[in-house]
């Protein structure tokens, strides 16, 4: 069955392919992005914490989005109010959204021109952290590699080849013949998990261990992600709880508060390096100074500095691969200027 959500007054300011394709988390299990049919398709949650799998797309002649509902003939109204709201996060379809758009392309002609301004995050905040540890010191390959393998993971959970008894029972699981990948895992499924049964379907390293603690401490309450994302709470507030986190320096910091929605800090990373040298040559920076520098740098653009980088790596990105819509998925390993998205030693 088909569900419509709305654009309404958003509608004029909205394209799908450029909400959608303007960031890594895009290429990133479980999202599979269609170049020809410019639409998107990934599961979903239900209250029920079962998945469904959906297809979003925006024909040019309707005014508002398309949701293909694959494998349910009746959504029940709890579960349509859900997927509006999953989808509409990931597309950053709200009025503080578009106000944010607005603003920041009223100082910026450029991604005013190329309707920049919305970066495609996850259905939930907790899947955007997650992500984000996975981009830590290591290539963007292997990064594309791990979420996939949380995915899978993530079916397994949920058909029951894997559980926290048979992570407490330590036996070693034979792999199926063909393995199948399913939503991103929740919090709830992670914190069931030790770091050891993580890293064996998955290979995480050293991050299956930050993400393990990062699931327990919101399952438990310790770390309430709705609040921090209401906007209700100022942005240094959010920083100061991000910045408590096991594994959260500066650049998964900035990371985070740009998925929420706060865009002052720079996501300082060697791509940023890398972007500098080759575009920004005239402004001195080096692996030391470049977190200084690259905010420096961005701050004519506040408070929306972190928008202002993005448009500029994606512009680089774009010069020398094409659209990143129009790129075929075997190719995504091939952005990022060294085929490395390495966070810096800083964090």
């Amino acid at each position: 069955m088909n569900l419509r959500l709305y654009l309404k007054e958003f509608e004029r300011k909205f394209d799908m392919e450029k909400a959608v394709c303007n960031h890594g988390f895009f290429m990133m299990a479980p999202n599979v992005w269609d170049p020809k049919s410019k639409s998107l398709t990934r599961p979903l949650t239900l209250s029920n914490s079962s998945s469904v799998s959906v297809t979003i797309s925006h024909p040019r002649t309707l005014s508002f989005l398309v949701i293909q509902v694959h494998g349910i003939n009746n959504v029940s109204r709890v579960d349509e109010e859900l997927i509006l709201q999953q989808v509409g996060r990931m597309l950053r379809i709200s009025a503080e959204d578009d106000r944010d758009v607005t603003e920041f392309q009223q100082l910026h002609e450029d991604a005013k021109k190329y309707g920049f301004g919305r970066i495609f995050r996850s259905p939930f905040l907790f899947e955007d952290m997650v992500k984000s540890i996975l981009l830590s010191n290591i290539t963007w390959e292997r990064t594309l590699g791990m979420a996939s393998s949380l995915c899978i993971l993530q079916s397994k959970l949920a058909d029951g080849t894997v559980s926290s008894q048979t992570n407490k029972k330590r036996k070693r699981v034979v792999k199926a013949r063909k393995e199948t990948s399913g939503n991103f895992p929740s919090a709830k499924e992670i914190a069931s998990l030790d770091k050891e049964l993580i890293n064996e379907h998955c290979k995480l390293g050293y991050r299956a261990n930050w993400i393990v603690k990062l699931a327990k401490m919101v399952e438990s309450g310790k770390l309430n992600l709705e609040e921090m994302e209401s906007r209700d709470m100022e942005a240094e507030e959010v920083s100061e709880k991000l910045k408590k986190l096991k594994g959260f320096g500066p650049f998964l910091t900035a990371t985070v508060l740009m998925c929420i929605g706060y865009y002052h800090l720079v996501p300082s990373d060697t791509e940023t390096l890398r972007l500098f040298r080759e575009v920004h040559v005239n402004v001195e920076c080096s692996k030391e100074t470049l977190e200084t520098a690259a905010q420096s740098f961005y701050d004519r653009f506040s408070p929306f500095q972190s928008l202002a980088y993005w448009f500029d790596l994606i512009q680089n990105y774009e010069t020398k691969l094409g659209k990143l819509s129009e790129l075929n998925q075997l190719d995504y390993k091939s952005v990022s200027g060294c085929s490395h998205m390495k966070q810096l030693k800083a964090d």
